[in-house]
């Protein structure tokens, strides 16, 4: 009986993860930003700088003059501080995404996430930039990830398209499933870590100008 008892908690905890981390848009723990309120569509990267792929997407989002937040990952961005600075010489907002990205985050103390953060922060700051949002990895949120957070004064800002573009599948699937469900103020998910970003980006990128909608630029939005 007792066994049943701890297996079922055990179940609801486990799911209310899973939920959290699903429906990160539907504040379950953190509230956060997941629309433009009609400034336009807002395209997102995460998981970045990356080496060989980031260029590229900063290629395309020039030659459409469309704007994008990157929620890089701080030893990335160590690693390579001259993407970071074109990212943000091109106009483009960075985000933080935790220093090292690691998956098993939402077991973390609040004051380990904390020092996670504070270590990423570091990194920006060095390279002079300004972080306001946060992203978590793989949109898991729980209280102590909240409380840490809270403590370094970050929004918070989810997505309302994912483009699950992460999986073994074709790159037109991806570019379906978010075309299938934009609307004109969605915040789109995408990875400049990915081989085909550059293209998927682009596709996107002319569907929305297809459809009459406009791209938002992040530096628009109330934040």
């Amino acid at each position: 009986m007792i066994i049943a008892i701890v297996a079922i908690l055990l179940f609801i905890v486990l799911a209310r993860e899973v939920y959290a981390a699903t429906h990160i848009q539907a504040g379950f723990y953190i509230k956060p930003i997941c629309t433009t309120d009609g400034h336009g569509v807002l395209l997102t990267f995460d998981d970045g700088p990356n080496v060989k792929n980031t260029p590229k997407v900063l290629e395309v989002l020039r030659r459409y003059n469309a704007k994008a937040v990157f929620f890089c990952i701080g030893g990335e961005a160590e690693k390579y501080p001259d993407i970071v600075k074109q990212i943000i010489s091109e106009g483009h907002m960075i985000g933080q995404h935790t220093y090292c990205h690691n998956p098993f985050h939402s077991f973390f103390s609040s004051s380990r996430y904390l020092s996670e953060l504070q270590q990423a922060h570091g990194v920006f700051a060095r390279l002079g930039v300004d972080i306001k949002l946060f992203r978590p990895p793989l949109g898991i949120t729980n209280v102590m990830i909240k409380r840490a957070v809270e403590q370094m004064g970050y929004l918070t800002m989810a997505w309302s398209v994912r483009s699950f573009d992460t999986r073994s599948e074709s790159r037109a699937k991806v570019i379906s499933r978010v075309v299938d469900k934009m609307q004109s103020d969605s915040i789109i998910l995408l990875h400049d870590r990915m081989d085909d970003a550059d293209i998927v980006a682009e596709e996107i990128i002319k569907e929305i100008t297809n459809r009459g909608w406009t791209l938002c630029n992040p530096h628009n939005i109330n934040l």
